[in-house]
């Protein structure tokens, strides 16, 4: 670069060089730390077939429907990591054991299944993997996955939870 008295800088004296090489660097750095948490943190909630998977929401809307019908509800104990499930109305066909599944809302890591056998006085009785707080959707279905109970809850609760058929508004 020359200035206007006809001297010559060096290329590397000149901020405005150092400016493009800093925003470049700034870029890759970027780009490459981006690469990196994708690779480490894949999103679990992308799915290759998005056709068979749009076509299974109206098969759980039939199921949620299936609950309605059957007029199915629950109560939910939980103290600790004792988990009891008891009918509040309507009773299923099969009466042997439940498929109890915890979903957490933001970290898929934390979601556990349970099965739930029949205890004699007609309650649905399981110890939780852990202590669980926050809040947390839980699906209550049989084995053979005719109907599903849904519901949003937040724990520790200080009641009795009443697990009710949710059709979001369908």
């Amino acid at each position: 670069m020359q200035l206007k008295n006809g001297q010559t800088v060096p290329w590397y004296k000149v901020s405005w060089v150092w400016y493009i090489i800093f925003m470049k660097f700034a870029v890759i750095t970027a780009c490459i730390v981006t690469a990196i948490l994708i690779v480490k943190n894949p999103i679990s909630m992308v799915n290759d077939d998005y056709y068979s998977e749009g076509r299974t929401i109206n098969l759980e809307l039939k199921r949620v429907a299936e609950a309605e019908s059957r007029n199915l509800s629950f109560y939910m104990d939980i103290s600790g990591t004792d988990l009891n499930l008891r009918f509040r109305s309507g009773e299923p066909d099969d009466q042997s054991s439940l498929l109890v599944t915890f979903y957490h809302p933001t970290t898929h890591n934390y979601d556990f299944s349970l099965r739930m056998p029949r205890s004699g006085d007609d309650t649905y009785r399981q110890q939780l993997p852990r202590e669980i707080k926050g809040h947390w959707r839980v699906d209550i279905e049989p084995f053979d996955k005719a109907w599903r109970v849904s519901q949003n809850i937040h724990l520790p609760a200080a009641q009795t939870i009443t697990l009710l058929p949710e059709n979001y508004g369908i």
